[in-house]
């Protein structure tokens, strides 16, 4: 009698793939401590989704793009200044055969950002991301580990890494640090902030996942002197 041993494998499924490129506009209004906008210097941001669901045939993202804007403020004293804002979406985008049985990852970036200045207050933004979408599934498939009950039996063994899900989680974190900028600097004004997540790194503990990373941060800063712009 031949006897087959089996073991269970939890495989990820690949759904489907795709690229989407989607815009986001929005008006912001200049903060009254500000002064009025005369003409656009430079814009920079960055976008965050904090909530992404699978619909049937489709999937939907939740974020938010914040802003930085640099500007040239109308006055001869007023010189150089800056604003921040966050802009709100929410995108239904088609995607043949997901349901919401099924997993998302997703990678959104920026790709443009176009500032029109409607008048000296207000501005209007409008921003090209573009999110490429991973869709897959979690299956469970039974594979011959072992056959038993036969004699002098040739077998050969490939050793193979696979990806399995075993659980999925999302989770908010937050990070307060303080910067200091030269001695001599008496900081007036932040106008532009970059940063990137580098060396990350996680671990699994009980019941747990750890993950570290560290910020490289770029500022740009206007100091009381009004016209002399630094950056760290």
């Amino acid at each position: 009698m031949i006897d087959a041993v089996k073991e269970t494998l939890s495989i990820n499924k690949v759904v489907g793939r795709k690229t989407f490129q989607i815009t986001v506009t929005g008006d912001s209004i200049i903060p009254d401590v500000k002064p009025d906008i005369l003409s656009e210097i430079a814009t920079s941001g960055n976008v965050c989704v904090y909530k992404k669901e699978i619909l049937e045939n489709k999937i939907r993202l939740d974020g938010n793009v914040n802003i930085y804007l640099m500007y040239l403020a109308d006055g001869e004293t007023e010189g150089i200044r800056a604003f921040n804002t966050s802009i709100d979406f929410t995108e239904i985008l088609d995607f043949a055969g997901v349901d919401g049985q099924m997993n998302l990852d997703e990678k959104v970036i920026i790709k443009k950002i176009e500032c029109k200045i409607l008048n000296g207050r207000k501005v209007s933004f409008k921003i090209m991301l573009e999110v490429e979408a991973n869709v897959f599934m979690n299956e469970r498939e039974q594979m011959i580990k072992e056959i038993m009950g036969v004699d002098d039996l040739q077998t050969q063994v490939v050793s193979l890494k696979m990806n399995s899900l075993i659980g999925q989680n999302l989770t908010k974190s937050s990070a307060r640090e303080t910067i200091t900028v030269d001695n001599t600097d008496n900081v007036a004004e932040i106008l532009a902030v970059n940063f990137n997540l580098i060396n990350k790194d996680t671990k699994i503990s009980y019941n747990k996942v750890l993950a570290k990373a560290d910020v490289a941060i770029k500022i740009i800063y206007l100091t009381d002197e009004r016209f002399n712009k630094k950056s760290i």
